[in-house]
């Protein structure tokens, strides 16, 4: 196993290399999706905003013009400049271009890391281990071709240690400046990373202090370093103050002990076997025992320099930690911000300690070796899979598809490239807005006052709501929308709103604009003596009601499901992006029963798609018959025969009676 380093290193980058198409096959050329995608998708925007603002690198920006022009205060965008350079000379945009060179930024880091670890460790195959310790670690597989800065930072302390080990082995001026500059890059572009920095500061002046020699040129580069970061700090406080903030900038500590010992609990939940696999943990431990073992026997230990660099960097981290424990809980990033670094540190100097001076023993760790990182890639490319899996109720998810193209189609409305665009319920700050190549504004999710706000401003050119969300998450919460707005466009999943020539409240068919261009069938049950639509299915009970005389449906506490009304894709040739209202005067007496309207789809065996909502959410308890309407947006279909039920569910057992029930299917002209 002695390889040279000129034949381990192409070894190491092939297998790096290999290994990573295995785990980004899938995902390289994704947009910010998924886990943490609103967080990566600030940094992809400031990248495609560096190609219209003439790469002005001290005036960040993002779509979103929350800020003034967009521009934001954040630490040094290095990576989002660099890939921006590089967009502009391959002449794309595609997120693919970020994220090659984030996984770029790693393998070179890991080499570093490889080769800091056969100086201490004086084994390649230790070294191989410490490297798929960090490379095959869930959460740093996971970053290591994403869009966040933590995994570059990372890749310029593993250059900085091993100069800086470099330095402290050999005394060369230059390994110095070397070390410090990547230290220094590492916290300029993410400020948790001034851990690492300021902790050799602290070994070093300890040294002065220790020797009582003062050296004139670790000075001064401290000096440059420290000077150069407060320099841009301050720069940024000021770019805050005149511009604004899109990022975080306050310490969140838990509040109590019980606080912080719930967040905790949490965090060990959720993130423990997403920051290392049960692999990791085995071979860590296996590492932390073998160097006690190691230390009772010489009472000798070995590099001392790196070990109280280690303390002093792990106290930072816990700090760090300490100062910010409520972003742990949601942010899993975190760990790779302060955490992660010390663990590798402290299993690069302990799997030093391993037995591994036989032929016998380098056969029993090659053979853990293989062991391990067979089953550490599984564990590893799993949580890969499940971090880009699609769930229903992702709705930042939902968002990008339904905005996927919509630069194009809004160039096809011939809308302005500088039109400010407003969007309601975006999920994000930044994806629907650079989805659509345009600035604008965002309201996350709509409530009376923040949607009031952003309606009634002047500074919009159009509005853009997804369908999906229109009526249940925003007409249900802010129904004026209906009188301030109307629509001008519809692709099927987004639609293009201008403000309204006349303020006044619409009911929702009204909204809709529905007209016989837009409707592609339609039917009515009245439940009187003519006979409903022959779609509908059931043995609804009729009763005649009290106060008005007319014959009504029943759906009592004996029934779990009303009739259904069944139509076939084939039926209304299997329109693509349709739509659904629903119109029907209800009278509910228990309105906490639980009752639910449920439009669904499904081929005969499995239900492809399923969309319910509560009625108690949308009127209030009352003796008399309420009218209410609702929309439903179905997915293309997948087969002519796929079948679309719409139907009242009870599973509350309450009662329900219901008449003048509308159903018209549609789709955007």
């Amino acid at each position: 196993m002695n390889f040279s380093n000129k034949r381990s290193i192409p070894l190491l980058v092939l297998f790096l290399l290999a290994s990573s198409a295995l785990l980004y096959r899938s995902t390289i050329t994704l947009y910010p999706s998924f886990i943490h995608a609103w967080t990566q998708s600030e940094r992809y925007a400031i990248s495609l905003q560096f190609l219209n603002n003439g790469f002005d690198i001290f005036h960040p920006a993002t779509f979103n013009l929350q800020t003034v022009d967009g521009i934001t205060r954040m630490d040094l965008p290095l990576n989002e400049f660099i890939v921006a350079i590089l967009m502009k000379i391959l002449g794309t945009t595609s997120p693919l271009i970020f994220r090659t060179y984030t996984l770029c930024i790693s393998i070179i880091g890991l080499i570093f890391l490889f080769l800091l670890s056969k100086k201490i460790t004086s084994s390649v195959l230790k070294s191989w281990i410490v490297v798929l310790f960090v490379f095959l670690s869930p959460l740093y597989t996971y970053y290591q071709a994403g869009f966040v800065p933590c995994v570059p930072a990372i890749s310029f302390v593993f250059i900085g240690y091993y100069y800086f080990y470099n330095y402290k082995t050999e005394g060369e001026k230059k390994q110095f400046y070397w070390g410090i500059f990547f230290f220094f890059l590492a916290a300029m572009i993410r400020l948790p990373f001034l851990i690492f920095l300021f902790a050799t500061f602290l070994q070093q002046a300890y040294l002065y202090l220790k020797e009582k020699k003062f050296i004139k040129y670790e000075f001064f580069g401290f000096l440059i370093a420290f000077g150069t970061f407060i320099g841009y700090y301050r720069y940024n406080v000021h770019l805050g103050t005149v511009y604004g903030n899109m990022f975080l900038d306050t310490f969140l500590p838990a509040k109590s002990v019980s606080e912080f010992k719930e967040i905790l609990h949490e965090i060990c939940l959720h993130w423990l076997l997403q920051y290392f696999t049960v692999w990791h943990y085995i071979l860590f431990f296996l590492a932390i025992f073998s160097s006690i073992l190691a230390f009772k026997k010489s009472k000798r230990l070995e590099n001392k320099a790196m070990w109280f660099n280690l303390f002093l960097c792990g106290g930072g981290a816990i700090l760090y930690f300490l100062l910010m424990t409520c972003q742990y809980f949601d942010h899993d990033y975190y760990f790779l911000d302060s955490l992660f670094i010390p663990v590798v540190l402290l299993f690069l100097l302990c799997i030093r300690n391993i037995p591994a001076e036989t032929e016998r023993s380098k056969l029993i760790l090659f053979a853990v070796f293989c062991v391990s990182v067979m089953f550490m890639f599984a564990d590893s490319k799993w949580n890969q899979r499940e971090r880009y899996s699609f769930r229903s109720w992702d709705r930042v998810e939902i968002t990008q598809r339904n905005f996927m193209l919509a630069d194009k189609y809004l160039d096809l409305l011939h809308i302005p490239k500088d039109a400010k665009m407003l969007v309601i319920d975006s999920y994000s700050t930044n994806i629907p807005l650079y989805m659509m190549n345009r600035k604008g504004y965002t309201v996350y999710q709509t409530c009376r006052d923040n949607a009031a706000v952003a309606l009634l401003s002047p500074k919009w050119n159009y509005v853009v709501i997804q369908d999906i969300f229109l009526f249940s998450d925003v007409l249900r919460y802010y129904p004026i929308v209906s009188s301030l707005i109307e629509p001008i466009a519809d692709n099927g999943k987004i639609t293009i709103y201008k403000r309204s020539s006349q303020k006044k409240s619409k009911t929702l068919k009204e909204f809709l604009a529905l007209d016989s261009k837009k409707i592609i069938y339609k039917a009515s049950a009245a439940f009187e003596s003519e006979q409903p639509d022959k779609h509908f299915q059931g043995d609804e009970i009729l009763k005649v009601n009290e106060l008005s005389g007319s014959t009504v449906c029943a759906l009592d506490s004996s029934k779990e499901f009303g009739s259904s009304f069944i139509l076939h894709a084939n039926e209304i040739n299997k329109c693509p992006n349709a739509k659904i209202y629903i119109s029907v005067d209800i009278l509910d007496q228990y309105p906490g029963s639980n009752l639910q309207l449920v439009v669904s789809v499904s081929d005969g065996k499995e239900t492809s798609h399923y969309q319910s909502y509560k009625l108690q959410d949308y009127f209030k308890a009352s003796e008399n018959f309420q009218k209410e309407e609702f929309q439903f947006v179905l997915p293309p279909f997948g087969d002519a025969n796929d079948e679309l039920k719409i139907y009242f569910w009870n599973p509350g057992k309450g009662n329900l009676y219901y008449d003048n029930l509308e159903i018209i299917i549609y789709k955007n002209q």
